[in-house]
């Protein structure tokens, strides 16, 4: 329980997801071992980063038709005592009827979670036992600050493994096809590349 010591507890009142669903109020929240928690608003950092990645996911995906992405607010309802919001989440065509008009029911095919100061332990901890249990076939963890805190997963026979970081920074989606990430643009100088700028690179 120390661990989601970080965010406010809405209520001890141990619940489950149809619970959730009705009582959540109109702010980011998370059903974590049957405990309603609300977040905190997040840092400027933490979201210039967030609309750099879901947009540029969102173009590729939809140019090529993959499936669909979705961000934020998203529940993701995983289990009868948990139900996420992670910060971006794509789920392929194939599986676009998990897609409720509440929200995701079972496993994206891939998740990212953005840390902060609040979540961070939950998202190292918890959540990340979950998107494996629950079989989330690819989970980014990303430090807005910097490559230290960054992850990257793939599920491999029911766990998850670390997708390599090449030499040059490079890593690649084992779940987007042909999508990959050069690191740096994660963490710019100064301004993000433009979308257009990193689909040309990927081959947009």
């Amino acid at each position: 329980m120390t661990t989601l010591m970080r965010n406010r507890v809405e209520t001890a009142e141990k619940m489950l997801a149809a619970d959730f669903f009705r009582k959540a109020p109109d702010e980011k929240a998370e059903l974590i071992d049957g405990v309603l928690l609300i977040h905190r608003p997040p840092l400027c950092i933490h979201e210039r980063l967030f609309r750099f990645l879901l947009t540029l996911l969102h173009v590729y995906v939809e140019e090529r038709q993959l499936g669909e992405v979705l961000g934020s607010r998203t529940a993701v309802e995983l289990a009868d005592n948990h139900v996420y919001e992670p910060d971006i989440l794509f789920v392929q065509q194939s599986r676009r009827e998990i897609i409720g008009r509440k929200g995701v029911v079972g496993a994206p095919d891939l998740v990212i979670e953005i840390l902060s100061a609040s979540t961070a332990a939950n998202d190292r901890g918890v959540k990340f036992e979950q998107y494996q249990r629950a079989g989330v076939r690819e989970y980014w963890i990303i430090d807005p600050y910097g490559p230290t805190g960054t992850a990257f997963y793939f599920l491999l026979e029911g766990q998850y493994t670390k997708l390599e970081v090449d030499a040059a920074g490079i890593v690649r989606s084992s779940v987007l096809p042909d999508f990959w990430l050069d690191t740096a643009w994660l963490w710019p100088q100064q301004e993000f590349l433009t979308v257009r700028q990193a689909m040309n690179f990927i081959g947009g």
